[in-house]
């Protein structure tokens, strides 16, 4: 990790420091909470962006459900802040740690369990303020739903880990926040099982917002969120068709969903390594049964079975699970074990025409490739 030298706190010394670090080719690690480090490769950047500094919400207008904010603003002042307004990120953004920020979560483009109805991280940013590879601050998008002036080049630093640019404002969408919540909780016979039915209840008139499924107790859970009389009956419609399981209450629930928000909930030990997958649900149960002669230990499926958190041995090739995500058209991301681990197979590589995609993106924002270079390397 390079070393701290650079702390600004301001946007225009954001553009200084990225000038002075252009004209001297001085690569830049960019990081604030740190939370997200363990995401993607080590990067070699020879200076660290430290942009702690750079937090605070700037705008908040609850009636228009928007809010502009600061990258290194903490996620809990945030959600707290929306709270008080009965209003939230229904992207259910995951911590990864008590000091995750705003801009480190839309950095990697991080989605928790309400994914599946209600869309990905990128989907919130309507906007964003930040320092390209050159110094120069870029205002792209707009404080509206509906802005249709220009390209959503914005969205290009979302799940950018740390590249193409600075982030110095992010503006999102929010949404009201449900009432209440109860989950069902179901024993399944099988993992086939559990995924018939996320299937079939997500094409259910109740609304579920959460269907999960953990393979250490065969348990499939299913959230249902709104006004404290409709969930009531939704839930005990779900009781009564799936024919067994118990309704957990409000609080019960709130804290199921926050562990599988955070990596699904599982916990790494010695020797063990973590894998993020997304695929396709119809892919799941061929990409488990794969994994499984790899020596997978335990698993949880989440996006209603798009999302996959796998358990394998340190010792497996990472290589081997990024052939399993591509051929159940999926990509996997290797969790590193801790700041000595470089994670140097993090990504399954891309195709061809999406990498040099992205290399043409990099060569207009980032020509110099200042930013976190090597992280995103795929």
């Amino acid at each position: 990790m390079a070393t701290p030298a650079v702390v600004p706190a301001t946007v225009a010394e954001v553009a200084a420091s990225v000038r002075h670090a252009a004209a001297h080719g001085t690569s830049l690690a960019l990081r604030a909470g740190g939370t997200k480090d363990r995401l993607g490769r080590t990067t070699t950047a020879a200076v660290s962006m430290d942009l702690s500094d750079l937090r605070g919400i700037v705008t908040y207008e609850p009636e228009e459900l928007i809010l502009i904010a600061r990258p290194a603003t903490p996620l809990a002042e945030v959600q707290a802040l929306l709270a008080d307004n009965n209003q939230h990120l229904a992207f259910e953004p995951p911590f990864w740690g008590a000091a995750a920020t705003l801009g480190g979560t839309i950095g990697i483009g991080a989605s928790g369990p309400r994914r599946f109805v209600a869309g990905a991280a990128r989907d919130f940013v309507l906007g964003m303020e930040f320092v390209d590879g050159r110094g120069r601050v870029i205002r792209a998008g707009g404080r509206v739903v509906k802005n249709v002036t220009g390209y959503d080049l914005w969205r290009a630093l979302v799940g950018a880990y740390g590249t193409l640019g600075v982030m110095t404002e992010v503006c999102v969408k929010l949404w009201p926040r449900p009432e209440s919540q109860q989950t069902l909780a179901m024993d399944a016979r099988s993992r086939q099982e559990a995924l018939q039915l996320m299937f079939a209840w997500s094409r259910r008139p109740e609304a579920i917002t959460g269907l999960s499924y953990t393979s250490a107790n065969g348990t499939l859970w299913a959230r249902v969120e709104g006004s404290v009389a409709a969930i009531r009956t939704q839930t005990e419609s779900l009781l009564k068709d799936a024919g067994r399981g118990e309704i957990m209450d409000e609080t019960a629930s709130q804290q199921l969903w926050e562990q599988i928000r955070e990596c699904g909930g599982l916990q790494m030990l010695p020797g063990e390594i973590l894998y993020r997958i997304v695929l396709p649900p119809s892919r799941v149960d061929d990409a488990v049964a794969a994994l499984d002669k790899l020596g997978l230990d335990r698993y949880c499926l989440d996006w209603g079975g798009g999302l996959l958190w796998a358990v394998l041995p340190a010792t497996m090739p990472a290589a081997a699970v990024h052939n399993i995500a591509t051929d159940n058209r999926g990509v996997a991301a290797r969790v590193g074990s801790d700041a000595e681990d470089t994670n140097e197979a993090a990504f399954t590589p891309l195709s061809e025409p999406v990498a040099r995609l992205n290399q043409t993106l990099r060569n207009a924002l980032d020509p110099q490739g200042l930013f976190s270079p090597g992280r995103l390397k795929i």
